[in-house]
């Protein structure tokens, strides 16, 4: 029997090392003080949203999503992290410090051969640097690439140009 059960375990060990022998790409976009229903993906017809629609349509649309915090930085903070906001000291507080203790995603991808960058809003606001970081928790930053506005109060990130360079790195 354990002949049996070392056989099937090695066979699965080996079929799961070459299932996934090359890692997934993975994208995580978040937008800034968005309402969930205010999009086309989720249907609402007043606002046009293309580009999340083609996302969504392509790849994992979340319908059952929870905002750890209603602000930015402890709710982004708590995403990196995997823990709750009141777990985080500092860095479950709104424009505060992120302490180094607290283990990112980004870093445990970063220490498994992902390269990760962020372009846009990363953990903010709030001093990383204060908490003994080296870099913000979101990665590498990508916004040197810059586009005219479509409108006032829109952001001149030019996103795509922004992963197009984080892409060639």
């Amino acid at each position: 029997m354990i002949i049996k059960l070392l056989f099937f375990t090695s066979v699965f060990v080996v079929f799961i090392g070459t299932a996934f022998a090359k890692p997934p790409n993975i994208l995580l976009a978040i937008s800034d003080d968005q309402s969930w229903p205010h999009a086309g993906a989720y249907g609402d017809a007043t606002v046009s949203t293309p580009a999340f629609d083609s996302v969504a349509e392509n790849g994992v649309l979340f319908t059952h999503a929870f905002c750890p915090a209603s602000q930015c930085s402890p709710s982004r903070a708590a995403l990196l992290t995997g823990r709750n906001i009141w777990q985080l000291e500092e860095a479950g507080t709104h424009a505060s410090t992120f302490p180094k203790k607290f283990k990112v995603y980004t870093d445990i991808l970063e220490e498994h051969g992902y390269y990760v960058g962020y372009t846009g809003k990363p953990w903010a606001p709030g001093s990383w640097k204060d908490g003994g970081r080296d870099r913000n928790p979101c990665g590498l930053e990508f916004n040197e690439r810059k586009l005219t506005p479509p409108s006032k109060f829109i952001s001149s990130t030019d996103y795509a140009a922004n992963f197009r360079e984080f892409l060639s790195q």
